[in-house]
């Protein structure tokens, strides 16, 4: 492609022979005058998301159908008629506290440092929250929540206590208590019943068992679940493997 600031033009370019000079055999006027805006400000120009997400601001509010803007190392690209629909949206299932949740900590700083600009996908995140859960005889798993009494720090000294957790934690409280009659709330993002950890859109989540990590499906929606001490990198890795599973 070739831009001209004269007019200001955008043309498809045609060439023929190999290497990095090569021959203009054609140009294909794309759009011109004001079918045309330049953003005024750098942006990352390695982040689709944010670049359709500005086009699109900027086509709905005028004449323009293509807007071109600079990073800052003065790379220029452009966006010709941004779809929003263009931007893949993946639901994020985790819990809280902590705050944030350390998936959508995760995938926040991946974001950043422009780890995912390339993939044009959007996180919707559905987070639950443990605090609602907070009452008499409750037990959550430990004090990695900040939340008490936990099984972990705390003697178990309800006749019939209420234990928030997953199966490990439902594992553990049995292994301590053999037979005893409890209440179990599950709160593993991944089989939770929770309406707000019921996803309505491909989605990313995490498991503390190792060998539930990979493809997944929940709701009648296809996901990816991660280990749930994995790091950015196995983070980043998982959802690639998502977004090429969704668009092929």
């Amino acid at each position: 492609y070739l831009i001209s600031r004269e007019g200001p033009r955008l043309y498809r370019v045609e060439s023929r022979g190999s290497g990095f000079m090569r021959e203009i055999t054609a140009l294909q006027l794309l759009a011109g005058g004001e079918e045309i805006a330049f953003y005024p400000d750098i942006v990352d120009t390695r982040n689709r998301t944010l670049l359709i997400d500005l086009a699109h601001g900027i086509c709905r509010a005028g004449q323009a159908n293509t807007v071109v803007f600079q990073g800052p190392d003065e790379h220029i690209t452009f966006v010709k008629d941004p779809d929003p629909l263009a931007v893949l949206e993946i639901e994020v299932l985790d819990v809280s506290p902590p705050h944030p949740p350390w998936l959508i900590h995760a995938l926040k700083r991946l974001e950043d440092c422009g780890m995912l600009g390339d993939l044009a996908v959007r996180f919707l995140p559905r987070i639950l929250d443990l605090r609602r859960f907070s009452g008499d005889a409750v037990y959550y798993p430990c004090r990695a929540s900040g939340l008490s009494p936990t099984l972990d720090a705390d003697p178990v000294v309800d006749p019939y206590p209420r234990i928030v957790g997953c199966e490990v934690s439902r594992e553990i409280f049995l292994s301590k208590f053999p037979g005893r009659e409890h209440d179990f709330v599950n709160i593993c993002p991944l089989h939770s019943q929770e309406d707000i950890l019921r996803p309505g859109r491909p989605f990313i989540t995490r498991c503390c068992r190792s060998e539930r990590r990979g493809r997944t499906a929940k709701n009648g929606q296809p996901g990816m679940a991660v280990h749930w001490g994995d790091g950015p990198d196995k983070i980043a890795e998982a959802l690639r493997c998502l977004v090429q599973d969704l668009r092929g």
